[in-house]
This record gives structure tokens, C-alpha cells and sequence, in this order.
């Protein structure tokens, strides 16, 4: 068997998974509780912006396929530290934003240390 050595963005279900989770999310963001939750909605949107990235990107250009770690890495922790930002500003409800913000920010950490 062969060992993968890199990490590899995008893929039709990589950006699939990131488009149904995204919108699921939604799904919850809206539904759940008495008022929706903006900030998670627009993380949401977000989230199914990047699976639509992450199935578009290999075919506009191949240089997106061999991101390393340090990339992705960085990708993800920008994405919590807005998500976090997101979370606080514009909910009163900002718990889940910031939960939401630090997960994703930890797994942007841990990708790049390769964890």
C-alpha cells in the first residue's frame, strides 16, 4: 500500500462533505431556538463556500492541488479567528460562534503541526 506524503485540497468529495455539513449547519442555525442565529449563518454560508472552493479549485488551476500543511493550516485558523469574530458580533446567542471559532482554529493548528 502506499502512504500518502502531502495533503491534498480539494476533490469532489471533499467539497461535497464541506457543502452538506455547511448546510445542515444552516439548517440548525435557522431552525433551532426561538430567533435565528446570523452569525452562524454566515458561517454556514462560509462553510458551503468552501466546499464549492474545494471542488472548483483543482479544475481552475493545479497548483491548488499540492497546498502544504503550513497552508491549509494557516487557511483554517483565519477561518475560526472569523468565525470567532463573527460569533460575537453579531449574535446575542455568541456562544455557539465562539465554540465554533476556536474548533476551527485548533484544527487549523493541529493540521499544520500535522496532528
Amino acid at each position: 500500500m502506499t502512504e500518502r506524503t502531502r495533503l491534498d485540497f480539494g476533490g469532489l468529495w471533499d467539497g461535497l462533505s464541506y457543502i452538506i455539513l455547511g448546510l445542515l449547519a444552516m439548517a440548525v442555525f435557522i431552525f433551532y431556538g426561538g430567533s435565528v442565529n446570523t452569525g452562524g449563518v454566515i458561517a454556514s454560508i462560509a462553510f458551503v463556500g468552501i466546499g464549492v472552493a474545494a471542488v472548483l479549485a483543482p479544475k481552475i488551476s493545479p497548483l491548488f492541488t499540492g497546498l502544504n500543511r503550513y497552508w491549509i493550516g494557516l487557511f483554517w485558523a483565519l477561518c475560526g479567528v472569523v468565525i470567532l469574530g463573527l460569533g460575537l458580533l453579531s449574535s446575542t446567542r455568541w456562544a455557539s460562534g465562539v465554540i465554533l471559532g476556536v474548533l476551527f482554529a485548533v484544527y487549523g493548528v493541529l493540521t499544520t503541526f500535522n496532528r
